[in-house]
Parts: C-alpha cells; structure tokens; sequence
C-alpha cells in the first residue's frame, strides 16, 4: 500500500446510528461519516454531541430515500453504507416477547437505501437470529443485493474475539460491489497458548479494576446531576436486593439464592428462566452481553464482583469499549442504559470497518 494509497479518504453512512458506536469505529478506521440516520431525538442528542460534524437525520427510516442522503451530504455518490438495523424478535434475549416486532422489517429498508445509493461496499451487524428464524428477511436481504452484483460474505463473531471484554456474538454481513470484503480475523481467544499469536481475552477485572465507587442515581441529581459525573452512576436499590447481593458470589448462579431471598416466579414451583439474573460477574472473565438492564441486577449477570450494588452506567459503557470521554447526553437512566446495551462495541466496529477500508485500497 502506497503512502499515497493510506491517506485516501473514504465515506460513510450510518444508518439506525444509535449512540454512535458503529460511526467511532468507522472514523478510527480511517472512514469519513458523512450522515447518519436516527429515529429517537433523545438518542440522537448523544450521537450529535459526540459526532457533530456528521449530518444527522432525525427521521424514520422508512421516510428516507438515498437521494436525501446524498442531498444531504452534498455528494455524488458514497463509499461505504453500514447499519446495525433493530431486529429483537430475532434476539435470543427478547424473543419470547417480540417475535412479531415490526422492526424486523427494517433490514429490508436498509436494502432499499443500499439499492438507492449503490455504495461501493455494504456493512450490516446484527443478532445471530437474522440467520435462524429470520432467514427468510435475511434471504431477501442477500437476493437484493446479490441482483445489484454485490459478492456477500457472512459470518457470526464473538466479540470477545476481538479485544472486547464482553461475551457478545453478532452477525455481520460484508459485501462488495463487485469484489470481496474480507471478513475480520480473531486476534484474541480463550484458550490461548505459548504456540498461538493470539491474546487472551480480555477480562472484566483489567477494566473496572481502578474504577471508584460510583454515586447511587439520587445522590448524582442532588450534587449537581448525572452528567456531572460522567454517568459512573448505579441506580438506587430496595434493601430485599441489597439482600440478594449480599447472598450471591461472584459467577454463581442464581440458585444460591436462599428460598426467603429468592422472588416468587424464582421459587421451586415457578423455577423457569434466566439462571443469570441477580447473579454476580466474575473479575477473572469477560462480562456478559450488555443490554438496556445493564444496571438492573433482576435484568441479567451484572451485579459487581464485590461490592454490593450493579455495575454503573459509565462501567457498561466500557465493557462496550465507548471511551471514558464519550458522552451520553440524557438525564435519563433508561435512555443511557439503551444507548449502550444497544450498541455495537466500538473496537469491533472499527476492526470490521478496516476490513472495509482495506478493501477498499485493494480493489
């Protein structure tokens, strides 16, 4: 690769941007975001506080057309379009609850808006369950961009894989106009050896080691705000859960609980469900996957190792590899807790998005 070829500038969208983890690895891996689409205008104010030389559309992306991104950008044409589309009645997580989630549908507006621009490169993320149950949108997806001559490859990652310290599989989709995209390669493993060139993963204790103890969320609004503190804030707790806390381990399950601490549907009888939630996470492993009830110790594995309380907004945002500098621009709790749980962790982003690039110089 020439010196010349290494500064070439490339563009992108983003579309259902989110927070902005896919567009902060688009730009570290060298990626000119150009515009970026997002229904929620509360979300949106965390996106354009961190990113806001890239052109946000506030809008449903059912109501945008490429030529609206390309008026937008003042562009002819854009080089690469990537999305992380909403699609939770395929998540292993929710699907009990949102199999019919009109969402779904909207990998197929992602389709329509590739069709639309003609990008030289496509980027899609999303649950592992595109594959399984909803193989029939994905299909669709791959035939329209299969009758437009893109060359598709697709796999599933481990995010811990890569650097992240986090046990978070995702599917990602790379296809070319014409030419392969190399998918990424592991660069850390869980059993690695002396005789592997790859990392161990990266444990929860090497990033919330130094962290203080946070402020409870009523002690953050009374000394001048959430944000004040960076949101390294954990929500306020009953004593029935500072009971639980105290009656768990660290990487336990949740029938260490004893019968007085357990909640009825956790009782004998009623036993079914989740054996992670008001458990504990291990120091010595990756954490589990972040979601919205990241800070909700009824909500999965995220009680701290030690001490008595969840981990705080700030520490899941980490987990999802977001700087400490990074911004999340609401007051709110459950906004915060979404806008990390639903991101995409921002070191894959852009080991996939230099995959894109590389391509990109080589074609």
């Amino acid at each position: 690769m020439s010196k010349h070829q290494s500064k070439e500038v490339f563009t992108a969208i983003d579309l259902f941007s989110g927070a902005g983890g896919l567009t902060l690895g688009l730009k570290r891996a060298g990626f000119k975001v150009v515009a970026a689409v997002e229904l929620d205008g509360e979300v949106a104010k965390t996106y354009q506080k961190n990113h806001p030389e890239v052109k946000l559309l506030i809008k449903d992306i059912r109501n945008v057309k490429g030529g609206d991104l390309l008026k937008l950008t003042g562009l002819k044409k854009i080089d690469l379009v990537a999305g992380c589309p909403p699609c939770q009645g395929f998540s292993k997580l929710t699907d009990k609850h949102h199999r019919d989630d009109m969402r779904n549908e909207l990998v197929l507006e992602m389709a329509r808006i590739v069709a639309e621009l003609k990008p030289k490169i496509c980027m899609m993320e999303n649950v592992p369950g595109l594959a399984g149950r909803g193989s029939p949108l994905l299909d669709a997806f791959e035939e329209k961009l299969n009758s437009m001559d893109y060359k598709i490859k697709r796999d599933v990652f481990q995010m811990a894989d890569f650097g992240v310290p986090q046990s978070r599989r995702r599917l990602v989709l790379l296809a070319g106009k014409g030419f392969e995209v190399p998918l990424p390669e592991a660069t850390h493993s869980r059993f690695s050896d002396e005789d592997s060139n790859l990392k161990p993963w990266v444990k929860l204790r090497e990033i919330l080691k130094r962290e203080p103890k946070p402020l409870t969320l009523s002690a953050a609004r009374k000394k001048g705000g959430v944000k004040k503190f960076n949101w390294h804030v954990v929500r306020d707790i009953k004593g029935i859960t500072i009971k639980r806390l105290m009656a768990t381990k660290s990487g336990e399950s949740r029938l260490i609980l004893p019968m007085r601490l357990r909640p009825d549907c956790h009782k004998p009888a009623k036993a079914e469900g989740f054996e992670n939630v008001y458990t504990r996470m291990r120091w010595d492993d990756v954490a589990p996957t972040m979601t919205s009830g990241c800070t909700t110790f009824s909500s999965g594995r995220f009680g701290h190792p030690r001490q008595n309380r969840t981990i705080s907004v700030r520490e899941a945002a980490l987990i999802q590899t977001f700087p400490k500098s990074y911004k999340l621009e609401t007051d709110n709790i459950g906004v915060a807790c979404e806008l990390i749980g639903n991101a995409l962790p921002c070191k894959f982003a852009q080991k996939v998005s230099a995959c894109c690039r590389v391509a990109l110089l080589n074609r």
